[in-house]
């Protein structure tokens, strides 16, 4: 039957019903023809490609200030956002016996784990939290954190970390009650309570010189040591070298929780040239050399000794002035076999008895490196500008930052350089640490970190206002950081957080901000 025997409407309606029909065979077809080629492509390639699921919405807590505490609410959104701090202060909260919680070092270390563990990231929306607890407790250890002056927010982390060092030396020295050790069995530092062992385990170990309770303790102290230790420590090593005769210093070793760099007065600078102005070699000009006063001793000694000698030639050898002269310059040619002595094995061994001589200053060189690089590298910007009047003011520049850091060309590499006017340690091989291969060799120094969290500072020296800039990294960061190949890939969120105010940015836009005050970096 013919289409044109319907009616005009019953006519409309069949062929809209018919091109519905072969729109939905198209559609089957397309689908059927893309389902085989993926299949195809999945065969070929043996990879599932990756979904792209959507970014679970994620809050932030404010903290409100209270007074001018900016410099506080910033520092702590900044550590709240470190990994292996938050970790740090939860091991040292365990291993407090709970006679020692009401000390002022320990309080502060509850309270702060109390404020941390607010500040991780939520799921839902959260209000704002008054930190009124942290600063009483924080006061009793300096006034200032109380007043409602404005305050730096690198003397409150300095403070922080301080306190957490002597909350960690308070807990070793109660490491060797045997109630405190059974007490925190369970946790992961490797100690064992003898009282826990069978008879037939206690007699064979009794056979092992090494299951003595002195040899248990100290392993177990090792072990909590291990377990204790701080992730922002880190050793820089310093030298100090002699132009004039070479001689080289012992390299001094001292700890750190912070590098306080200067940043040079320009208009643009990198981290980078902050970090090599603090290992550049400086000349110094009034350094007094040991081994050259110990040169210019022995000099003078044995120019004494030819004087004593010549007077005795002269002199009777019976007369009383002739055996004074020969009691004097025995003790001169014993001065001469410890100053030589001295020059040939360790020019800093004491020297009772010989008063050095004062050769004219010398010009000598001064470096410091970095000798082992911290689980978290905490870079301090110093702004502070001295002007000729014996004011100051704040340096404007702008500190160019990108997402990973390299420090290997800054760290010692232990091949240590006998040339005073050489660094320490020979520059790393130069690498590019945008490729896989060169991040791996990096990593493998232990040289390579990823920015966390920044603390800011907007206005003048002496006034402004402190905001920060933390990274809420994703659920499947810590598989990310493990290969090397997907290092690159980057699908943390940041957030600018001043007080209560919590915001989502890029992450071009918080490289680009420039005013950076405190830097916290995640060794990868």
């Amino acid at each position: 039957m013919s289409t044109l025997s319907f009616p005009s409407n019953l006519r409309s309606l069949f062929v809209v019903a018919s091109v519905g029909v072969a729109s939905l065979m198209a559609l089957a077809l397309l689908s059927l023809s893309t389902g085989s080629s993926n299949s195809s492509d999945k065969q070929r390639t043996g990879k599932r490609k990756p979904s792209r699921r959507r970014k679970p919405k994620v809050y932030l807590r404010g903290l409100y200030n209270l007074g001018n505490t900016c410099f506080m609410n910033s520092t702590l959104q900044s550590l709240a956002s470190l990994d292996a701090f938050n970790a740090y202060v939860e091991r040292c909260i365990g291993l407090l016996p709970d006679s020692d919680r009401s000390s002022v070092d320990a309080a502060i270390a509850v309270q702060l784990k109390h404020v941390l563990d607010l500040l991780s990231p939520q799921l839902s929306r959260v209000s704002a939290y008054s930190p009124r607890s942290l600063i009483i407790s924080l006061s009793h250890k300096g006034r200032w954190i109380a007043s409602r002056n404005e305050q730096d927010a690198q003397e409150l982390f300095q403070m922080l970390s301080s306190t957490l060092q002597s909350v960690v030396r308070n807990a070793e020295t109660s490491l060797f009650d045997s109630g405190f050790l059974t007490q925190h069995l369970p946790i992961e530092n490797g100690i064992v309570s003898t009282s826990q062992q069978s008879d037939g385990d206690d007699v064979a170990k009794n056979d092992s010189p090494s299951s003595s309770p002195l040899a248990a303790s100290q392993s177990s102290f090792a072990s909590a040591r291990a377990v204790l230790e701080n992730p922002l420590l880190g050793m820089a090593a310093s030298r100090t070298a002699c132009v004039r005769c070479g001689y080289i210093e012992a390299i001094r070793h001292s700890t750190f929780d912070n590098l306080s760099l200067t940043v040079p007065r320009a208009h643009t600078t990198s981290i980078e040239e902050c970090l090599a102005m603090y290992t550049v070699i400086d000349r110094l000009d009034d350094f007094k050399c040991r081994q050259c006063s110990i040169v210019a001793t022995l000099a003078k000694v044995k120019r004494d000794i030819a004087t004593c000698d010549s007077d005795l030639a002269a002199q009777d050898m019976a007369s009383k002035r002739a055996k004074r002269v020969a009691a004097t310059a025995a003790t001169l040619r014993e001065q001469q076999r410890a100053l030589d002595d001295a020059l040939a094995n360790n020019p800093e061994a004491d020297l009772p008895g010989i008063q050095l001589a004062s050769p004219p200053p010398s010009v000598s060189t001064r470096q410091t490196m970095i000798a082992r690089p911290p689980k978290i590298l905490v870079l301090h910007l110093s702004r502070s500008i001295y002007l000729p009047t014996g004011g100051t003011a704040k340096n404007p520049a702008c500190v160019q930052l990108q997402r990973f850091l390299d420090i290997s060309p800054f760290t010692t590499t232990g091949h240590i350089s006998t040339n005073a006017s050489t660094p320490i340690s020979g520059p790393a091989v130069p690498v590019n640490k945008y490729s896989a291969e060169s991040l791996a060799e990096i990593r493998r120094r232990n040289c390579l970190y990823r920015l966390s969290a920044m603390v800011f500072h907007s206005g003048a020296h002496d006034s402004g206002h402190f905001y920060a800039y933390r990274c809420v990294k994703a659920a499947n960061s810590d598989d990310v950081q493990t290969d090397s190949n997907n290092i690159l890939t980057d699908s943390d969120q940041w957030f600018m957080v001043s007080d209560i105010r919590t915001v989502e940015v890029s992450l071009e836009s918080v490289l680009d901000a420039g005013n950076g005050y405190l830097l916290f970096y995640e060794r990868v």
